[in-house]
């Protein structure tokens, strides 16, 4: 019986067309039996993995909840002792005679044991604000005038709360670019409704203990405390004094098991969006082993027995046929002597055999006169392009150069041999392209000889300045990058203007940045093209390079964001009379060689 069935199925299956058999074999040996079983493993893995991080991260959010509230609770206990102290009650009403009253006075309650008490042993700094005049500023009192200009102040007068836990930036200005961030508890003095006047009580909190305990914590995940409008204000990641806005956290990739847990925290609604670390396959795969050996089973068993029955008339002619293709004898081709079966297999071994007949004919005539011909033409080619090389070789213009320096030399010409010395560093910075990429040093050399050459030009009118951090001379960019914005600086900023103008050249790195600045003291430009020149730094593309007009600057920014993979920003500020800054910032790992790079992650971890 088994016989018989193997035989019938061998001449059915002989012909049938090749469509129906691939038909047959995918859809019993891999859609059925892998829909079926790895929708349940599939379903079953996601749930479980889904089911864990919501666990883990709920227990975090718990945690962390219980550990703001824990830091918060001590301050406003200090606060409700402040506020029912008759003694500093009374001390911010009296109005002293003078400054050496209010000392006298201040050292009195200063040794009043009620006082300390009210206060506390904690590390938290304390200042009490009132809008008498005859307190002298200093210590823990101070007069209102000092902090109504201040961003906290205003918005917590104008939350009308009596008391609220403060988020906020301090020291945030022109000249600091890296403002610290604070946390505070405001809160009114107002318990005895007949003074006449108002009082303020803040206390900060010891924000990098805060934030310090939350990234020692090992919670198993990532953790970011966030305001109502997404900034970040508490992290363990890293990230807590960065002004990033969550939204671009998130943003940046796929978040798997995020948790998201609302709280109410003194005046202020908080979220608190946790990100569990996800588990290794291997751990996954290895929880569920029992249920996968079960569905393996089943993908296995069932295709296998489907699979015998077509590999000998499916699998074993076809096998046959291809080993018939890769056989020669003396560069001829074999051809088949028994063919069975009326299928595409059989009649693709019959069209072989003519096609064996007809390529062995041909093989001689075109198929090794063809290789001869395409090896004269790829030596031709050879030849063709190292005469190109010939012509272009531009030592000849270096050569030229040098010899008109040393005849300006002779003839005491200096300024002009100083000239055409520094045209031939540029010239050969424009023409050497073997790389891209050049050292900021090297960078350096090449943006002092171009304003030496302006200098030339413009005089008294132009002066220039070029720092570079020592630490960052050794980083890599691309080739003419500032030279490029130092170029633009002189062609749009100093032609213009009369007066007497500076270009500054920065290059400095702050923690895992590196910063390229370019600023000029010149005309500055219009608001509009303000506008269009930054949307096109920001969106440099190779479309961009196609079109007419000015491309320098696009050039540069294109390079640079491909060095970068688009992890750079640019910084474009403008105003006319004034002058143009162009700020150009990314990680400094995308400037560093391998070995860089290397030691780089050697000393951060």
């Amino acid at each position: 019986m088994t016989g018989r069935f193997r035989n019938w199925l061998d001449d059915r299956l002989s012909n049938l067309k090749i469509k129906k058999k691939l038909f047959l074999l995918y859809f019993y040996c891999m859609i059925l039996p892998l829909v079926l079983t790895d929708a349940v493993i599939i379903g079953l893995l996601v749930k479980r993995e889904y089911d864990t991080k919501q666990e883990t991260s709920r227990g975090i959010a718990s945690t962390v909840k219980y550990s703001l509230n824990s830091a918060a609770e001590e301050t406003v206990t200090l606060s409700k002792n402040i506020y029912f102290n008759k003694y500093i009650n009374d001390f911010l009403n009296t109005e002293f005679q003078s400054t050496l009253d209010y000392y006298n006075q201040y050292q009195e309650l200063l040794k009043d044991s009620l006082f300390d008490s009210s206060l506390g042993t904690s590390n938290s700094i304390i200042r009490m604000y009132t809008d008498n005049d005859t307190i002298v500023n200093g210590g823990r009192f101070w007069r209102m005038e000092a902090v109504e200009e201040e961003k906290w102040y205003q918005d917590f007068m104008d939350s009308g709360q009596n008391m609220q836990m403060y988020f906020y930036y301090e020291g945030a200005g022109p000249t600091n670019p890296s403002p610290v961030k604070k946390l505070s508890f405001v809160r009114k003095l107002d318990r005895y409704k007949r003074d006449k006047y108002n009082k303020l009580l803040r206390i900060d909190l010891d924000y990098n203990a805060i934030n310090q305990g939350l990234a020692m914590a090992n919670y198993g995940g990532d953790v970011y405390v966030c305001s109502e409008t997404g900034q970040i204000l508490l992290s363990n990641t890293g990230l807590s004094n960065s002004t990033q806005n969550y939204s671009y956290i998130s943003s940046v990739g796929y978040r798997s098991g995020e948790y998201t847990e609302r709280m109410a925290f003194y005046g202020q609604e908080l979220s608190i969006y946790v990100i569990p670390y996800s588990s290794g396959v291997g751990e996954v795969l290895a929880k569920s082993f029992p249920i996968l050996v079960l569905m393996l089973s089943i993908n296995v068993l069932f295709p296998w027995i489907f699979m015998n029955a077509l590999r000998r008339n499916f699998v074993e002619r076809l096998g046959f046929l291809s080993r018939i293709f890769n056989y020669s004898v003396e560069g001829k081709l074999e051809e088949i002597r028994s063919i069975r079966g009326t299928d595409e297999i059989a009649s693709l071994m019959r069209n072989y055999n003519i096609m064996a007949q007809k390529t062995n004919d041909l093989i001689e005539t075109v198929y090794k006169s063809r290789l001869k011909q395409q090896e004269m033409n790829i030596a031709r080619q050879r030849a063709e392009l190292l005469a190109l090389h010939g012509q272009i070789n531009p030592h000849f213009l270096f050569n030229v150069l040098e010899n008109i320096r040393m005849r300006s030399v002779l003839k005491q010409e200096y300024e002009t041999a100083d000239m055409i010395e520094q045209l031939a560093v540029m010239e050969r910075q424009y023409v050497e392209w073997g790389t891209d990429m050049v050292t900021i040093g090297e960078e350096k050399k090449f943006v002092e000889a171009y304003l030496k050459l302006q200098k030339y030009r413009f005089g008294e009118r132009l002066s220039y300045s070029i720092e570079i951090q020592e630490e960052c001379a050794a980083y890599r960019i691309p080739k003419l990058s500032l030279v490029t914005f130092a170029e633009n600086s002189c062609v749009h900023g100093i032609e213009d203007k009369a007066a007497k103008c500076w270009i500054f050249v920065k290059v400095y790195r702050q923690g895992e940045k590196l910063y390229l600045e370019v600023e000029d003291t010149g005309s500055g430009m219009p608001e509009s093209y303000l506008y269009y020149l930054r949307e096109r730094m920001e969106n440099a593309n190779i479309e961009m390079l196609r079109e007419k007009g000015r491309v320098g600057v696009i050039n540069a920014c294109l390079r640079l964001k491909m060095q970068t993979d688009g992890n750079i920003q640019f910084s474009l500020e403008s105003e006319r009379m004034v002058g143009t800054i162009v700020t150009i910032s990314a990680p400094v790992k995308y400037f560093c060689s391998e070995g860089e790079k290397d030691a780089e992650g050697t000393v951060s971890r």
